[in-house]
């Protein structure tokens, strides 16, 4: 037999094995990305009718803690460490607060609490954000 005969039969035989995948239709990705996306939309509106949003709560609070810089990024993030919890302060009133790193603050500002989830929709916690800040005493 020759080698044309090898070939052929190579050929043939990776097509056959091909053939059963050929009628199949895969999701794109971007057509996983908006099932991704309506299914969030449907949660989130689900949410929504029990009365549990996701929307951001804005007081006027007092907070007392400890300046401190966080994050490993170009530019830290400044934050008040209270006893039992931490304040990120707004990129608007972070020139207030970079001078007195290390020392402790009461503010007053307004309070804005997001509630944070996985990706996979549990909860993760609280960010707690301080904006229109007013420095009522440094020790």
């Amino acid at each position: 037999m020759s080698n044309r005969y090898y070939f052929f039969l190579g050929f043939f035989f990776c097509l056959a094995a091909a053939l059963p995948a050929w009628g199949r239709k895969e999701k794109s990705g971007t057509e996983i990305i908006y099932t991704q996306k309506t299914d969030l939309e449907k949660n989130g509106a689900e949410n929504s009718a029990a009365g549990k949003t996701e929307a951001m709560i804005t007081m006027l609070v007092q907070a007392a803690g400890r300046v401190r810089l966080v994050g490993g990024g170009l530019i830290p993030e400044t934050v008040i460490t209270g006893p039992d919890r931490e304040w990120y302060i707004s990129r608007e009133d972070e020139h207030l607060l970079k001078e007195l790193q290390h020392r402790t603050v009461v503010v007053e500002g307004y309070e804005t609490v997001v509630e944070l989830r996985f990706a996979n929709g549990l909860p993760a916690g609280e960010r707690r954000t301080l904006k229109d800040i007013k420095i009522i005493s440094i020790e």
